[in-house]
């Protein structure tokens, strides 16, 4: 997602905004700031959010290459959940974010786990990149791949594309229907502390599977030590495919589905908002 928004993009996220967040928005209250969910304080909270899940890093790790380590091109890495662990594999990883904010937590937690040594990080847009190399694997996590729809669906493949060896894998995470799903929605909230200042974040998601769609929203209002306080709001939306979808759209860029996954981290008792599958496609070229 890109780093600084346009004014149409700014209009984008109002349209993504539903229920309370909506409602915050038109109240049109002192210091509040529309911002992008993936940059600022909310690409923070959201990071360390998202950094908390930990299998399905392992299930990348285990799954790229399976003759043993290689070289793996993430895409979206973000804070680096999946790209850390790669390279804690032994795979020479390549991380590509458009968000400084993501792409600084995620060169910090290579650090911390002392493999800044095999890891490569590009600031960039992930579908016009072009390295000029091919990997063993491609991995697009945190449900990234479903941010992307359309002619960016189609632009993000063809990158994949790209930069996939041949008999290389690209793995993937999304959300699909459930059968006979309804519309859903949960909102709670998170307390927040960030240096000097303390509050809490309300997050929300709402889940529209006949429309193919899942919105999330995020508000957080935090208060200085002098009372002094601040909004940030944000929303983005998912896109939700069914599994015979995604495989059709891969076949037509040269990649065939050889497997889908179960959540490493699902329970039985998880909503469909929490659902998530993981495909395994391969360059059959």
């Amino acid at each position: 997602m890109p780093s600084r928004r346009s004014e149409k993009d700014m209009a984008d996220i109002s349209k993504d905004l539903f229920g309370p967040f909506a409602g915050i928005g038109a109240l049109d209250l002192p210091n509040t700031r529309l911002v992008d969910p993936f940059d600022g304080i909310l690409g923070v909270f959201y990071t360390k959010i998202v950094n908390q899940a930990e299998q399905d890093n392992a299930w990348f790790a285990e799954q790229a290459v399976p003759s043993g380590p290689g070289r793996v091109l993430d895409l979206c890495c973000g804070g680096g959940r999946s790209a850390v662990e790669l390279a804690r594999a032994g795979h020479e990883v390549t991380a590509v974010d458009i968000s400084p904010i993501q792409l600084a937590a995620a060169q910090k937690r290579a650090a911390e786990f002392g493999v800044t040594d095999r890891m490569t990080f590009v600031y960039a847009d992930v579908t016009t990149l072009d390295l000029d190399q091919v990997f063993d694997a491609v991995v697009i996590g945190g449900l990234s791949v479903t941010l992307f729809d359309g002619e960016a669906r189609t632009a993000l493949l063809r990158a994949v594309t790209r930069h996939l060896a041949p008999g290389g894998r690209l793995l993937f995470d999304h959300a699909p229907a459930q059968p006979d799903e309804q519309e859903s929605e949960k909102v709670f909230t998170v307390p927040i502390r960030m240096r000097e200042r303390s509050g809490f974040v309300l997050v929300g998601m709402l889940r529209r599977p006949a429309d193919r769609t899942q919105f999330t929203n995020m508000s957080a209002e935090l208060t200085d030590g002098e009372g002094r306080t601040t909004r940030h709001l944000t929303g983005f939306r998912f896109w939700i495919d069914s599994t015979e979808s995604v495989t059709a759209k891969l076949g037509r860029h040269g990649l065939t589905v050889t497997a889908a996954h179960r959540d490493p981290e699902a329970r039985d008792t998880a909503s469909p908002a929490t659902m998530r599958e993981f495909i395994v496609a391969e360059a059959l070229r």
